[in-house]
């Protein structure tokens, strides 16, 4: 292992002078400590879909390949809230309608997705899951090495935020390394 320290007391020892203590405090949280300079091991990936998110690019999939024998579980998530708004306002005929299109939409996602997966080799899972987007994400990804989400995740972004206010939320939430796309 490189000692950071000894390699920054050989460098600036004589220009700093008796100041080097004072440069070490002031910037030591900008220099790495050993262990961050490790590479962790991913095991699990967790992929996030909904309506918003679309087609994953191909350079994804380029990016999860760097993790061999990671395991990647696709989930697309249907907000439960929003049904039963729509079953509450317009009817339980217009929530079922309503269930089954954001079905289909998701089983044909997934399909696409599956494709890409399979290209690059990789070990995955796919699943529906109806239940609140920001919830679901921020517990799922505490059993998760990496999350991957669309920036699009859970709204449409607009032209004064690039990322969805949902997206936002979640990066704020979680600790783990997330990837968006």
């Amino acid at each position: 292992m490189v000692n950071f320290s000894g390699i920054i007391l050989r460098k600036f020892k004589n220009i700093a002078g008796s100041r080097y203590e004072e440069i070490m405090k002031a910037y030591q949280e900008f220099f790495l400590t050993e262990e961050e300079l490790q590479i962790p091991e991913v095991k699990s990936i967790l992929l996030v879909l909904d309506r918003f998110s679309g087609e994953v690019p191909e350079e994804v999939f380029e990016v999860l390949s760097a993790y061999p024998g990671a395991r990647i579980e696709v989930v697309y998530v249907i907000d439960e809230g929003l049904c039963s708004i729509i079953g509450e306002t317009l009817g339980e005929e217009e929530a079922e309608a309503f269930r089954k299109s954001e079905e289909s939409l998701g089983r044909e996602l997934l399909r696409v997705t599956e494709r890409s997966l399979s290209k690059f080799d990789l070990s995955f899972s796919m699943e529906i899951t109806f239940a609140d987007k920001v919830e679901f994400v921020e517990n799922e990804a505490k059993n998760r090495d990496i999350l991957v989400v669309s920036r699009h995740f859970g709204s449409e972004s607009t032209k004064t935020h690039r990322i969805s206010p949902t997206v936002f939320r979640i990066v704020q939430g979680v600790k783990e390394p997330v990837i968006i796309y």
